[in-house]
């Protein structure tokens, strides 16, 4: 359960660390799991190291674990007690993927209601590895974005000249560490010089309560409560 300090934190700073959220060889066999599913649809290796599974996409295992009441009774005090999941990411770098990502909020890419989302280390998550990195209160200010043609997926971004002089954290995790984050937080993250790999696992969830006009998501899976958009 989070403290009402943890509460608070995050609602000031856009996001809330959560560290040993899992433990460590279920993040291997995860890690294993995503893998395998990757390599069967030829996706491995993605230039992008990015790779969405919407609902419909989502493995019968992983299905699973996006509904586990450690990880919905933390967002029920976060976000509300209707909560649905939407869609799950599995994001890597390693020797061949390696590129820093760029900053960005996600709401441009959904629009729409605000959604949370769950980055998960599957492996640490080191600055020298590309851990994540976020600017704290940055979710209660609209930032200009560009919209670039970038092969990795990245084509709303934030130029680093409007985050000159703005805290950065980087937010190095052990594997099995979480960050619970608004989606109006900007984020982004180091690139990979060591040339290991670095996956995490990233679920979006979605207040239930209120009405979504976004037209990304075809459904979506209440994990508590009763859904506005069904």
């Amino acid at each position: 359960m989070l403290t009402d300090e943890e509460v608070k934190r995050y609602h000031h700073n856009g996001y809330l660390v959560v560290k040993n959220l899992y433990d460590k060889r279920e993040m291997q066999i995860w890690k294993e799991k995503i893998i395998t599913l990757l390599k069967a649809e030829g996706r491995y290796n993605n230039p992008s190291g990015v790779h969405v599974f919407f609902l419909h996409d989502v493995h019968p295992y992983f299905i699973d674990k996006m509904r586990d009441p450690k990880v919905v009774t933390i967002l029920k005090r976060l976000v509300g007690q209707n909560l649905e999941f939407l869609s799950v990411k599995a994001v890597y770098k390693n020797a061949e993927t390696r590129f820093s990502s760029p900053w960005h909020q996600d709401w441009y890419y959904w629009k729409g209601s605000n959604k949370t989302s769950v980055w998960i280390a599957l492996d640490d998550a080191t600055i020298d590895n590309g851990c994540v990195r976020m600017v704290p209160g940055s979710h209660n200010k609209i930032f200009k974005w560009n919209k670039v043609d970038d092969p990795n997926m990245f084509n709303r971004r934030t130029d680093d000249k409007e985050i000159e002089g703005l805290p950065v954290d980087a937010l190095a995790l052990e594997s099995g560490g979480a960050v619970f984050f608004h989606d109006r937080t900007l984020h982004g993250a180091y690139d990979n010089v060591t040339g290991a790999d670095r996956f995490s696992f990233i679920a979006t969830y979605r207040d239930a309560s209120t009405k979504d006009e976004s037209t990304v998501w075809d459904n979506a899976m209440v994990v508590s409560g009763v859904s506005v958009n069904t």
